[in-house]
């Protein structure tokens, strides 16, 4: 076996024999240059289909236009890092004690990686050997393994998940706070036009943002836990040389990966958005579910739902088609070419410059050189394996990196609906559309003043687009004045409600108003949310809230006397019964239960928007003789006649920009 390895130590080493051995070959020629031009194919056609853009891509695209893009830049990592001082707030926070107990199990699977790796040299040892007592040994050492395998193996997958829980709960809780704080979440549907399903981003999002930033801390710091620890065993056991030329392999896959592989984190942020948006379009279906169904838009729900689906998997089949590519390169270099490499330097103890000192080291045992070639092989893998995951983690990166693009998208608009900015499509005066960024406070010249009385002084009946649709308002509401509204549709009945309710900025002029919690507002669906019959009266008010109160649920049984609605009590289990109520409730009834619980709250002024469309009049007139008996002044908007009775002003508007405001003269 010296005498073998004689030239090839002569010749420079193995590197220098494989490529003296290519060089002679004329077959190994050809096959060399066939690889390399089908490497050159696949690149060139790569670089042929970047350029063929889906449609459909391109116009989500043009609208995140001004935004982030998802790519793996300074702007991502300055982002992410914003994000992660919000899900780990301090040092001493839970998310710390999940890293350190995570990165001791990473270390303890590879510490147990490095001693099955001598196991397994030790059984194919005995086997070489014939040895049965050291192939027993072997065995039972490589069974007993399994059981603390296993445990290390189980409790990461338990940590690498608890991270994820905790990163979800810490960002969910930040922006729920800011969410659902004022009117932030009235003003991000219904003002602001950044984020259309908001739903989408605060679940599923979050979720993914929250699981792909868990998982990158394990792809990236086992791989290098495993590179330090393999490469110092492996430097031992065949020098330096063989660990430096797997990572010199897999530096260069990893340069070049980088230069051909797509923005993945583009194309996964964009791929979200129109997950978003065909979210969206059954959202519509469920909610608009009625009148679809009376105007027969089946078909033309249908077709919108399938063309968002289309587009959908239009741009996931172009993802999966640059994974493809991406795949194929992948196996080439990564897998392929790493095993190549690999057997390089397994050979190197063997055919390398220090083959004789090893070989008169182990005296030419072909048991030992098989322990040993054993031992080397599995080292090699896992180094192999770790280098690789290090690389391929590089998609994990951009993954994390669209999915902060969406997160930190949202924090923006949550930070600058907060501050009274939004952005959204705007008419000027010569009925042009454009896309403008408005600030509330500064676009708002006029002002709220808390007062006992309702009272508009020149104040333009504004909608948020800039449609004005009354120059200039001037009416006085005193406790005791009952108002009715009329006008035709869009004249800015509804519009004067949410601005009096500051949901709608104010746009010149001064209001006086109470405080928000002593007007009450009944639209004609009134919103009935999950929980008991109790809640349906008291929302958003709790049992507690009630308590506090001094009311029981005598008196809750009271009120809906008054509505003729105390039978429910018993028909639908108590109190404490829950259901659907949206469902077991007719539209009477449920419009009963939104008068029911303005009496509870007993407001100063009440806004009613056709709340009594669904009741017949003797139910009508009693609703509207308990407000006055309970001192209820009301502001309604309604087309019936029937009601002009109860109110002593009203309010037309003629849809023109006019308005008149005078006492009724009942007959």
């Amino acid at each position: 076996m010296a005498n073998q390895s004689k030239p090839i130590s002569e010749s420079g080493g193995l590197i220098n024999q494989i490529f003296s051995l290519i060089a002679k070959s004329t077959k190994k020629k050809v096959l060399t240059f066939s690889i390399l031009l089908i490497l050159v194919y696949f690149f060139l056609n790569y670089l042929h289909n970047r350029k063929k853009v889906d449609q459909s891509k391109l116009k989500v695209q043009q609208s995140m236009k001004k935004k982030s893009k998802g790519q793996v830049d300074g702007l991502f990592f300055k982002r992410l890092w914003e994000l992660v001082k919000i899900v780990i707030p301090s040092w001493k926070s839970p998310e710390v004690g999940y890293l350190i107990a995570l990165t001791c199990f990473l270390y303890l699977r590879t510490w147990l990686s490095i001693y099955l790796a001598t196991v397994k040299g030790r059984i194919v040892k005995g086997i070489i050997k014939l040895d049965l007592n050291s192939f027993l040994k072997g065995l039972m050492n490589l069974a007993l393994c399994a059981f603390p395998g296993s445990f290390i193996n189980s409790c990461m997958t338990f940590f690498n998940r608890s991270l994820a829980i905790s990163f979800r709960a810490r960002l969910t809780n930040y922006f729920m706070d800011k969410y659902l704080k004022d009117l932030v979440y009235y003003q991000m549907t219904n003002l602001d036009q950044r984020i259309l399903t908001p739903d989408q981003r605060l679940t599923t999002d979050i979720e993914k943002w929250a699981t792909s930033l868990s998982n990158l801390y394990s792809n990236i710091s086992k791989p290098v836990l495993d590179i330090i620890l393999f490469s110092r065993k492996l430097s031992t056991l065949v020098g330096f040389e063989g660990p430096l030329y797997v990572i010199l392999w897999y530096m260069f896959t990893g340069v070049l990966l980088r230069f051909v592989s797509p923005s993945f984190g583009k194309l996964f942020a964009v791929e979200q958005k129109l997950e978003g948006d065909y979210r969206a379009c059954h959202s519509d279906l469920v909610n608009h579910a009625e009148e679809i169904a009376f105007f027969r838009g089946n078909q033309w729900e249908k077709n919108r739902l399938n063309k968002s689906y289309e587009t959908l998997i239009n741009h996931s089949l172009i993802i999966m088609q640059k994974r493809l590519f991406m795949g194929c390169f992948d196996s080439v270099l990564v897998k392929y070419g790493a095993t190549l490499v690999g057997y390089i330097v397994i050979g190197l103890p063997v055919f390398g410059n220090n083959h004789a000192a090893y070989l008169q080291k182990v005296g030419n045992d072909p048991s030992t050189i098989t322990r040993d070639y054993v031992r080397n092989s599995s080292l090699l893998i896992d180094l192999a394996g770790a280098i690789g995951r290090l690389i391929v983690s590089y998609k994990t990166i951009q993954s994390l990196a669209g999915y902060t693009c969406l997160i930190y998208e949202m924090k923006e608009v949550l930070e600058d609906l907060q501050e009274g900015k939004y952005e959204r499509t705007m008419i000027d005066n010569s009925k042009s559309v454009s896309q403008v960024k408005l600030n509330i406070s500064a676009e708002s010249k006029g002002e709220i003043i808390e007062s006992n009385i309702i009272k508009f002084e020149n104040v333009p009946i504004v909608s948020p687009n800039g449609d004005v649709l009354v120059q200039s308002l001037n009416i006085e509401i005193k406790p005791g004045m009952n108002c009715i509204i009329a006008g035709p549709n869009g004249c800015g009945k509804s519009s004067l409600f949410r601005i009096l309710g500051s949901l709608w900025p104010i746009r010149g002029g001064q209001i006086q108003r109470p405080h928000l919690d002593q007007m009450f507002y009944i639209p004609q669906r009134p919103y009935l949310p999950a929980g008991t019959l109790r809640d349906q009266i008291i929302y958003p008010h709790k049992k507690l809230d009630m308590l506090r109160r001094k009311m029981t649920d005598n008196d809750l049984r009271a009120l809906l006397k008054d509505v003729l609605l105390e039978n429910i009590v018993e028909r639908e289990g108590g109190f404490d019964s829950f259901n659907d109520w949206n469902d077991v409730l007719s539209g009477g009834e449920k419009q009963r239960i939104a008068m029911a619980r303005l009496f509870y709250h007993k407001p100063i002024f009440a806004i009613l928007d056709e709340c009594t469309s669904s009741t017949s009049l003797d139910i009508e007139k009693i609703v509207y003789d308990q407000c006055k008996k309970l001192e209820i002044t009301l502001f309604t908007v309604s087309h019936r006649l029937s009601l002009y009775q109860f109110h002593d002003f009203i309010l037309r508007f003629d849809g023109e920009g006019g308005w008149s405001f005078e006492k009724l003269k009942h007959q």
